[in-house]
């Protein structure tokens, strides 16, 4: 092993500080031997310093500076700060030292060997998902069950490969002959190839919602307030008809007709009947009278694609707790040995969680169900994952269920600091290199993986959409495409 640095200053059981022979990146990984065996880092923050170019306050000096410093190699610094992830003590164990290394301990490379025996699968529950950023030759795996058990949150800037993250999950689960629902809120999977998918437009029997509920779907304003109530007091009597539409329209009809009835109120019933009539005609395919639950559309063991794109977000939380309310409950009754859909796991991936688990709990109608989810799926095989741009707008109380986290491309300083109190297994110094990842780049932390790392995401040919679009080559194609005569081949 070739020696990269000394450690120098104050060892801590958890982290050390070394000085580096040369420049060294953040994600690299050192060893250090230590009174219990040798321990692995990964390294944290690095810091290059010039002390003749730190004082400089004028261009010419500066200028100097620089020619003196490139000549004198005892100029130039290079100061670390490495975090351990466990030790080599007949074998690999993932635990911190309890007593520190000394300093002035040589710091060594580590060679891939020793790599691999830390990230390696063990068994049928653990798949691969990519490679060390650092060491690309270097598989990483992540653990299936750990996400069915203790909950996942995918946290990243547009771009960086969040949906592509699901899109591997998705794929790896399907080869398990696992079961996922993907509830998908910008159509992001509707082209995702692969023959256990299943694209599900939702349908759910109106008679199984509430009065509310059915008024946020058929697009009646909130503060349409005579409407709702009108809305309220016909739905009970048809909720248990058989036509229920049809006797629905029957009692409005009745309001609008009845001579008794005042002015408003019948306006109110005649304006409600127009709405219904319009929702009908548009989103009119949601509703199946026939439907028993909303768990009829999915599919066990394929990858359930529930597209949400065409609707509202109060519209999409409705949904979204009935789909997830379900789901709980089979699994449940698949637990205690009652007859369910589900007998075994589901993991449900919730996109742009932001919009359905808010800060703000009451501005969400499906906050309480996936909070829900979050404290009790582990004990019923419900594994949920969240993901979200915005960490900060998340509920706390969801997040902090997680046991486990993707983290990419963070920006903004409310939005880190969110990330680093909300988990133990993302440290300040880490957090600050978020914004420097690149698409597909990502921190992995928690119980799904071996130990906190950098990895570069495997990319899913087979999800298409959510990609940046190649504007230039589309509209090249466009033009050769209307070439269609040797006038036109030569005119500019």
């Amino acid at each position: 092993m070739s020696s990269v640095g000394i450690l120098v200053g104050r060892s801590m059981p958890d982290r050390v500080v070394f000085l580096s022979n040369r420049p060294v990146k953040v994600g690299e990984f050192v060893m250090v031997d230590a009174a219990e065996g040798r321990v692995l880092y990964m390294v944290e923050r690095s810091e290059t310093e010039s002390k003749l170019l730190s004082t400089v306050r004028d261009f010419i000096t500066a200028e100097e500076a620089q020619r003196a410093s490139k000549h004198n190699p005892r100029d130039r610094s290079y100061t670390c700060l490495a975090r351990a992830l466990g030790m080599f003590r007949d074998g690999w164990m993932p635990a911190t030292p309890s007593i520190p290394p000394e300093p002035g301990s040589y710091v060594y490379e580590v060679d891939d060997k020793l790599l691999r025996a830390v990230y390696r699968m063990e068994g049928e529950e653990w798949v691969e998902v990519g490679r060390l950023l650092r060491r690309p030759s270097v598989g990483v795996a992540v653990n299936l069950n750990k996400v069915a058990s203790r909950h996942l949150a995918i946290l990243a800037t547009t771009g960086k490969g969040k949906s592509n993250l699901i899109a591997l999950i998705a794929k790896r689960t399907a080869e398990k002959n696992g079961t996922m629902v993907i509830f998908d809120y910008h159509a992001e999977y509707s082209q995702m190839k692969s023959r256990k998918t299943h694209y599900v437009a939702p349908r759910i029997n109106p008679r199984n919602l509430d009065s509310e509920e059915l008024a946020d779907l058929l697009d009646v304003r909130s503060s349409a307030e005579k409407q709702r109530s009108i809305l309220s007091n016909v739905f009970r009597d048809s909720q248990k008809r058989e036509n229920f539409w049809e006797d629905l329209r029957e009692r409005l009809s009745d309001i609008v007709n009845n001579e008794e009835s005042d002015s408003s109120k019948a306006q109110a019933a005649s304006r409600l009947l127009e709405i219904i009539e319009r929702a009908l005609s548009i989103k009119g395919r949601i509703f199946d009278e026939k439907s028993r639950t909303v768990l009829e559309s999915l599919k066990k063991n394929r990858i359930n694609v529930v597209d949400l794109s065409e609707f509202t977000e109060k519209q999409a939380q409705i949904l979204l707790r009935h789909f997830l309310l379900e789901i709980l409950n089979d699994r449940k009754n698949a637990v205690l040995g009652y007859d369910a859909t589900f007998t075994s796991p589901v993991l449900v991936a919730v996109e742009e969680a932001h919009v359905f688990i808010p800060a703000d709990k009451g501005g969400s109608e499906c906050a309480d169900v996936v909070s829900r989810v979050a404290r009790e799926g582990r004990k019923f095989g419900v594994g949920l994952i969240i993901v979200s741009q915005r960490p900060n707008r998340l509920d706390p109380d969801v997040v902090s269920q997680m046991g486990s986290f993707a983290i990419s491309g963070i920006t903004h300083p409310e939005d880190q600091a969110f990330i680093t109190k909300s988990t133990d297994f993302v440290s300040e110094e880490l957090g600050v290199n978020l914004p420097c990842l690149n698409t597909g780049e990502m921190i992995f932390a928690g119980q799904w993986v071996k130990t906190t790392t950098l990895v570069l995401v495997d990319k899913v040919e087979e999800k298409l959409i959510g990609r940046d679009l190649d504007a230039v080559k589309q509209w090249l194609e466009d033009r050769e495409a209307t070439l269609s005569s040797p006038e036109d081949l030569i005119r500019p």
